[in-house]
């Protein structure tokens, strides 16, 4: 089974978008339909970080996905310098079946995507593969009403995880993605995390 992680730490230049509504802290989650939000883009020529590893739980759901059943474990939330990590991970819990991460109901689209395709900045051509990365797992901000897209780089191309065409996982087997966001301001300590098929893990701990 092949994990690609693209994690690149640089400065992020634009900010998620402004939800609906007015100052004041709300535990309630905008959805994409409700609130508009801007990919924040990122330069290219720092190295990539290393893969993520399952490590500390910070919170945990039971899901499935077509059916097979499946655990969701965040990991962590991490501000470093301009930017903020996570890291999650998706455990096959049936004893018998695989899990299709692409493919399947979606055909070529991954289980974490927001199955909408990218185009590259400045054109009108899609970004490659686009359907395949974890681009649906965005942050919300409830303290200055925002929500957060996984960073892109110049190219138009997520800084997430990509998982390869017809990828599937295996029974009981597990597998780390991560996705990289413009850093959470100071002085916020938690966030929201919404994941497809998965739904919203509310007030997760944001690590500095």
């Amino acid at each position: 089974m092949r994990r690609t992680v693209l994690i690149v730490f640089a400065l992020l230049t634009c900010a998620g978008c402004t939800l609906p509504g007015g100052g004041g802290q709300t535990s309630a989650p905008p959805t994409p339909s409700t609130a508009a939000s801007t990919q924040p883009s990122v330069a290219t020529t720092t190295p990539p970080a290393a893969p993520p590893t399952p490590d500390a739980v910070l919170a945990s759901r039971a899901t499935s996905y077509e059916g097979t059943k499946a655990k969701v474990d965040l990991n962590q939330v991490v501000v470093t310098g301009d930017v903020t990590t996570i890291t999650w991970t998706l455990t096959n819990l049936s004893g018998k079946d695989s899990l299709q991460l692409v493919g399947g109901l979606y055909k070529d689209t991954g289980v974490f995507s927001d199955r909408l395709v990218a185009t590259v900045p400045g054109s009108d051509k899609d970004v490659e593969n686009d359907l395949r990365v974890a681009d649906g797992v965005y942050l919300i901000d409830t303290v200055n009403k925002r929500r957060y897209l996984p960073a892109r780089d110049s190219a138009g191309v997520c800084l997430c995880s990509e998982t390869p065409r017809w990828e599937t996982l295996k029974p009981e087997a597990a597998m780390a993605f991560s996705a990289t966001y413009r850093a959470i301001p100071a002085g916020v300590d938690t966030v929201n995390v919404a994941i497809p098929g998965v739904g919203t893990f509310v007030n997760v701990p944001v690590q500095r």
